[in-house]
């Protein structure tokens, strides 16, 4: 298998929980960062040495960071929250978080980067010379699927090629 290197992301897309993506999310402004902080660790120290015993590692999860600025108001809800009626869109009296699968596409490389489920959560904001837009933080949670002893927990994949 070649090696490649992934960039350019060209689509944003949402969808149910542990399903297809399929729902274009495309007023993304230029800016969408990817990131998953360094796993924390505590150590199992050792009285008469100068290292542990033991180092335990709890992980972080993936997270997508964007500023929502071009979207349709009836999109609004689905993704934060409150409700439409006609051409308002009324946001949610309280912070509001959604559950989606996420999938990011890439122009060159490596063709996705799907999160099986990503709680939402987007805030208003306008910086000064700006657009008014929406603060948007996704997280990867885990998505398990079967159960008992057939249950396996997932976060997140990268899809080297298009399905066809």
């Amino acid at each position: 298998m070649a090696k490649k290197t992934t960039v350019k992301a060209v689509a944003l897309k949402y969808g149910t929980v542990g399903s297809d993506a399929t729902t274009p999310l495309m007023g993304v402004l230029k800016g969408l960062t990817i990131g998953q902080d360094e796993p924390d660790s505590t150590e199992i120290e050792a009285e008469f040495y100068d290292t542990p015993f033991d180092i335990f590692y709890d992980g972080n999860p993936v997270t997508f960071n964007f500023e929502l600025a071009n979207y349709d108001l009836t999109e609004l809800p689905d993704l934060f929250g409150g409700s439409t009626t006609g051409d308002v869109y009324e946001g949610a009296a309280s912070a509001t978080t959604t559950e989606h699968s996420w999938q990011l596409e890439f122009g060159r490389g490596n063709y996705a980067l799907y999160l099986y489920k990503g709680l939402t959560v987007g805030t208003i904001k306008k910086d000064e010379d700006g657009a008014l837009n929406f603060s948007v933080t996704i997280t990867a949670l885990n998505h398990t699927t079967g159960t008992g002893a057939e249950a396996v927990d997932h976060m997140y994949k990268i899809i080297g090629t298009k399905p066809s």
